[in-house]
């Protein structure tokens, strides 16, 4: 993707009074305020910032589907400049991945070490976590800076986009305006991890993925059932607030999943059920969890959206809601087929035009 950037040097580290004063909010935010109390270089590479555009793209994610939010307004809003060095910095830089150094100017154009001991972990455990699946680097920073980068209550969601998420939100409240009022009223989808910042690994489809999931998720892992709201994030002037949503949730037994689900509705008259389910989990095991679940709301299986920030995993739904039934219509779900397998069959049908799908246990 392309992100338009123009860079200037400027004598303070302010990215969301980059440009003329006249971008300034009325109320004066300096960088404190607006990035956390970071002590970045004083003569930073920043960006000035194409409020237009930011605008624009803010309008646009507030009433798109709930997982392409994150990326229309990363895109969007260059606050710090090119969002690429950072959001691409888990690829090695002989496989065509950012350089170090470019990484280290992202970090600082965007006053992102709140202190010196913020930027020796992050940049010391920079070079082994990339290639790999660690978010090492991120995690010390949220753990040292904490509410500087929106880390709270903890770091489970630390990484690349969400620290660009994070500087937008407090760009554009220092901004004023309608990039204040715009981003305040987006929501914000949040990846299904734990406090560990781990998630299962979920279904890839090739198409047909719906990009909101839930509001409610049930959560197949270890041989349990876990039932909780997925997060949510708003955006404002201390950067992202965060709705753990309870995620994941605590056990819950198939004959109490129902009540567990109605507990959670509290009066939303459109609500959705989202299964998440690891792709090698045997597909009829799902069967008495669409029963359950699919007497209270729709119920449809997730796999990974498309259109998501890069580094950053985001459920949706398979548009096809289920529920446990019998006949000539019936999906017969065999003893070796896995979630992954279903998920590819819902999602060949869902392109066939189908709505909604009975699954049956083969004998």
């Amino acid at each position: 993707m392309k992100r338009a950037a123009v860079f200037a040097f400027v004598a303070i580290a302010l990215v969301g009074a980059c440009g003329d004063k006249k971008h300034k909010h009325a109320g004066g935010a300096g960088s404190a305020a607006m990035l956390g109390s970071a002590a970045g270089s004083a003569a930073a590479p920043v960006s000035t910032v194409d409020w237009p555009t930011c605008e624009a793209a803010l309008r646009q994610a507030s009433t798109a589907p709930l997982d392409n939010r994150p990326e229309l307004v990363i895109t969007g809003c260059t606050v710090c400049g090119n969002w690429d060095p950072l959001l691409k910095w888990n690829a090695i830089e002989r496989n065509g991945g950012p350089s170090r150094k470019d990484i280290t100017s992202a970090m600082e154009a965007c006053n992102g070490f709140c202190n010196s001991q913020a930027k020796q972990h992050f940049l010391g455990t920079l070079d082994d976590a990339r290639g790999t699946q660690a978010r090492t680097p991120w995690r010390y920073l949220g753990d040292v800076c904490k509410g500087d980068v929106s880390a709270l209550p903890d770091s489970r969601f630390i990484s690349a986009p969400f620290f660009a998420l994070d500087r937008i939100a407090r760009a554009a409240a220092a901004h004023g305006g309608d990039a204040a009022n715009l981003a305040q009223s987006i929501e914000l989808p949040l990846p299904a991890v734990s406090i560990t910042g781990s998630g299962i690994v979920i279904p890839d489809v090739d198409s047909d993925v719906a990009p909101t999931a839930g509001p409610l998720a049930i959560t197949l892992t270890g041989g349990q059932l876990f039932v909780a709201k997925l997060p949510r994030a708003r955006m404002g002037a201390t950067g992202l607030s965060v709705d753990l949503g309870g995620y994941p949730g605590d056990p819950v037994k198939v004959e109490a999943l129902g009540a567990a689900l109605q507990k959670l509705l509290a009066g939303d008259a459109s609500p959705s059920v989202t299964i998440l389910a690891p792709t090698a989990t045997p597909a009829e095991a799902l069967v008495p969890v669409v029963a359950a679940a699919s007497k209270i709301a729709p119920v449809y299986l997730g796999a990974n959206a498309a259109n998501t920030p890069e580094g950053w995993d985001l459920p949706g739904n398979i548009p096809v809601a289920l529920e446990a039934g019998s006949g000539k219509t019936a999906l017969t779900i065999s003893h070796e087929m896995s979630a992954q397998d279903l998920a590819n069959e819902l999602a060949a049908r869902a392109k066939a035009g189908t709505k909604k799908l009975a699954l049956a246990v083969g004998k």
